[in-house]
């Protein structure tokens, strides 16, 4: 029952205890009267998790009225409709993620969830009995499970191989229950509360030492954990369960729980710390808790806490997108605007501040569906209105760190959306246990496609026999390991030596970020602790204009009283077309590129030695050709490498990288030209312009203070300069073409 309406009922009794002497006799009467009111108000509070009763006539009065939401309604019946048509199956738990009874499960949950929607929406019984038929069935079965006997993890579920698992079954059978427990009778409800849903609520929150952690970890594992608990919680109107979500085991909001992590997880630009492709997983169990916590009790105004994170998060997370494709930062594989959980933070986030008209737009052009609920139909109606407006993807830094204090993702857009451009430098923290030894690495994209590529992760969701489903062990093996990433290994070692409970202590300083100019955007950031006793310095400028073309600078510093061996790879996306310099490939047998820290997963194709004091390697990707002209010296060597060595089970994508290696050197300043150029056209069979533009590029000046380069591109010349030890307010770059 919402805190509002209890409060107006124990103000309106406290005002009849004090009322006139004359009075008395109608008082028990009246207070009767008034707790037998407040009763049935509990018993009619459902649904209140995804839907409500308002949202619900709202959505049979607007039934015809806006075909898109009808064809998702539709969708839901016809789900629902299978469901019921289908015999009720549920199994002993054997499989992991993808296997039969896993599937079977996760069905299970689905199909309650469409036929508790269908019954507030249709009133029909049918839908109602399904999902009483369903629960009987787990009633019976979930007492006699112990731990799932498929040990992949170390927080095995009951139903599922991982507690992960459970916790969404349970999210989305709540919403079920919550539909259909006005139909169930009370001694029903009452044994699904007390045999099933309080044991396994109890089970995902301290049936083991690891689950207890996991219930109060800052982790998006333990936001569905608390999401569960609570979202049942609500639909049992059990107050002891709703606090624990809500604040953590112990319920002091210091050492777990909801509210503890959306103070923790999200920085204040609304970044989350294991990146995008994890943020889109975590925004599902955030935005339907909210939900649930917002319907139940408003006066908590949720949706404002923090000064709106929830809402940040959610236009951070459409932010970090590059054609709709979420940036492939860490563990990540390809999602976009089109998964579900964003259809839910979309839809979600709209109905709790309809001023967000941008959100349309996002549900309009790249979602297939609406919610069934009030949220949905809020947005579907207000698109048939013609709300709909414009979201503009926009260069900024995204701050990492609940303080954002922990480095942060800095995003370069073109100013002009015809280019379709986008450059990132990753200066983030670890990211918790998805994240990758990767600092300082940059990713490039343009004209439709990534250029230069973050490898992502080592998984094949779901496809039980690509090692059930899971991240491959050549995940932490190589997609993790420095060597896989556009920025530099020392000494052939991932950063922190690969130990992220190093690696978790430290993160990038974000020296600047300027993007006051949009003809010339510019971050820099350094790292003192990824290589014992070396300091990272990398500094970025995007020109959109020299002498005709974009030039990205990438001025990568190293210092150390020590020498080293410096690799700085760059993995392209395309066809190789040219090498400045002449080069030797392997062509009857091919060694690997090394033996340690993801070396030995990359084959040695081709290698060289410069011949000049700068070398130009070209690549063409669709209809444009791209190069990255460097500068070298005598120790400098170049390699071609592509992944997929020491891999007998082909877990690895097959990516190709050129690779820039500086030996013996103590200070190093690698100075590189990205290059956007020409354009090939297979219909008319015309090229232009495959050649690299620039004539010329070269370190002016280079020491402790600042360093300063000269680059020629079509015979116009210009220098960019980086000072490294000014403060906050001062100028730290300057451009100038002559």
């Amino acid at each position: 029952m919402p805190q509002n309406l209890i409060t107006d009922l124990q103000n309106q009794v406290n005002y009849l205890l004090k009322t006139s002497e004359s009075d008395k006799m109608k008082k028990p009467l009246i207070i009767i009267t008034l707790l037998i009111f407040a009763n049935v108000i509990i018993a009619r509070e459902h649904p209140s998790l995804m839907m409500t009763g308002k949202g619900v006539a709202e959505m049979k009065k607007g039934m015809g009225k806006y075909p898109a939401f009808d064809a998702s309604i539709e969708e839901t019946k016809t789900k629902a409709d299978f469901a019921i048509a289908s015999p009720i199956v549920v199994p002993v738990p054997k499989d992991g993620g993808g296997g039969a009874t896993h599937e079977k499960h996760k069905d299970n949950y689905y199909s309650m969830y469409y036929c508790g929607i269908m019954f507030q929406l249709t009133g029909e019984k049918k839908y109602a009995g399904f999902v009483e038929k369903m629960l009987d069935e787990y009633l019976k079965l979930y007492p006699t499970l112990g731990y799932h006997p498929v040990k992949m993890s170390s927080n095995p579920g009951r139903l599922f191989w991982q507690t992960l698992n459970d916790f969404v079954w349970l999210v989305h059978t709540s919403i079920a229950y919550d539909c259909v427990y006005n139909y169930l009778p009370e001694q029903k409800r009452t044994e699904y509360n007390n045999k099933l849903f309080k044991p396994m609520a109890q089970f995902l929150m301290d049936g083991s030492d690891a689950n207890n952690k996991i219930f109060n970890k800052m982790h998006n594992h333990g936001t569905w954990a608390c999401a569960a608990v609570g979202m049942i919680g609500y639909v049992m109107d059990d107050n002891e369960l709703i606090q624990k979500a809500l604040y953590g085991s112990d319920k002091t909001g210091k050492n777990g729980g909801y509210m503890q992590q959306l103070d923790e997880l999200f920085s204040p630009d609304g970044y989350f710390t294991e990146g995008a492709y994890y943020q889109r997983y975590a925004i599902w169990p955030f935005v339907i808790f909210a939900q649930a916590i917002n319907n139940n009790d408003p006066d908590k105004k949720i949706f404002l806490y923090r000064d709106a994170i929830l809402k940040k998060a959610v236009s951070t997370l459409i932010q970090m997108t590059y054609n709709g494709e979420f940036f492939t930062i860490n563990d990540a594989l390809k999602k976009g605007f089109s998964a579900q959980e964003l259809v839910f933070a979309d839809n979600i986030l709209y109905a709790a501040d309809n001023s967000q008209k941008e959100l349309l737009t996002i549900s309009k052009n790249y979602q297939s569906f609406f919610l069934p609920s009030d949220a949905g139909f809020a947005v579907a109606r207000d698109i048939a209105r013609g709300e709909a407006k414009e979201f503009k993807l926009i260069s900024q830094l995204l701050r990492d760190g609940s303080d954002g204090k922990m480095g942060g993702l800095a995003i370069f857009r073109s100013p002009k959306p015809a280019e379709n451009t986008t450059f990132l430098m990753k200066a983030t923290s670890h990211g918790l246990s998805h994240g990758h030894f990767d600092k300082l690495t940059i990713s490039y994209y343009d004209d439709g496609n990534p250029i230069l590529v973050d490898y992502g992760s080592s998984r094949f969701l779901n496809i039980v026999v690509k090692y059930n489903g899971g991240y491959t062990p050549l995940n932490d093996k190589y997609s993790m390991s420095t060597i896989s990433h556009n920025t530099v290994s020392v000494d052939m070692k991932s950063h922190y030596e690969g130990d992220i409970k190093v690696s978790s202590n430290y993160a990038p300083t974000i020296y600047c970020y300027d993007i006051s100019n949009p003809e010339i955007q510019v971050c820099s950031a350094y790292e003192t602790n990824a290589s014992p006793g070396v300091k990272m310095q990398r500094t970025n400028a995007v020109i959109e204009n020299l002498g005709g073309v974009r030039i990205i600078l990438d001025i990568f510093k190293l210092t150390s009283e020590k020498e080293h061996t410096y690799d700085l790879p760059f993995f392209y996306n395309g066809d190789m077309i040219s090498l400045s310099t002449p080069y030797t490939k392997a062509l009857e047998q091919m060694g690997i590129f090394g033996n340690s820290d993801g070396y030995r997963y990359l084959w040695k194709e081709a290698w060289a030695k410069p011949n000049d004091s700068k070398v130009c390697f070209t690549w063409l990707k669709g209809r444009r050709f791209y190069s990255v002209t460097t500068v070298t010296d005598s120790k400098s060597d170049l390699f071609f490498v592509r992944s997929g060595a020491n891999d007998p089970e082909y877990y690895l994508r097959t990516d190709p990288a050129f690779i820039i290696r500086q030996n013996s050197a103590k200070n190093h300043t690698f100075l590189s030209a990205i290059e956007t150029h020409g354009k090939y056209d297979l219909v008319v069979e015309k090229t232009e312009n495959a050649v690299s533009s620039v004539k010329s590029l070269r370190i002016i000046e280079d020491n402790d203070n600042y360093t300063v380069a000269e680059i020629e591109v079509n015979e116009v010349k210009a220098r960019f300069r980086i000072d490294y030890n000014k403060e906050s307010s001062a100028a730290k770059w300057t451009f100038n073409k002559y």
